[in-house]
């Protein structure tokens, strides 16, 4: 599944991810409003990406395009801004999703956070914030 990329990069003041080493497929993928997450041949999947798999130790695992939806593991709504940027978002809500391949990772809901509840089905949107890299954020579907 390919998530829509929306251009945030002249309003974006949060950080900015920068693509280094084992990451960049991961970050070629965002732009492209792929998200990709690596399935190592001993057949653990992983998302972010690392130079290592977490399960047998091999070595730069293969990338695969994820289906690009999920569930809603967790979520907590911020009313403080944790880095610099997020001031004038607050409230925002970040969640834990369940993909549906397996692996779970933390990314923004863009969504209001009285219209969520844990178990509902997200997915993937990316927004784009530098030349480099697209954040993937998830919206329920």
């Amino acid at each position: 599944m390919t998530g829509r990329v929306e251009d945030r990069r002249e309003d974006w003041e949060g950080p900015v991810p920068v693509p280094t080493g084992a990451t960049v497929p991961f970050w070629d993928g965002t732009l492209e409003g792929e998200l990709r997450y690596q399935e190592c041949e001993c057949g653990h999947r992983q998302l972010y990406p690392r130079a290592v798999c977490t399960a047998c130790g091999a070595e730069d695992p293969p990338f695969e395009e994820s289906e690009g939806v999920g569930t809603i593991y967790t979520y907590t709504i911020c009313h403080v801004p944790g880095e610099p940027g997020f001031g004038e978002r607050t409230p925002y809500v970040v969640g834990a999703i369940d993909l549906a391949e397996g692996p779970r990772l933390l990314a923004l809901l863009d969504a209001d956070p009285d219209d969520l509840e844990i178990g509902a089905a997200v997915g993937v949107a990316f927004w784009q914030v530098s030349e480099e890299a697209a954040i993937p954020v998830f919206v329920p579907e």
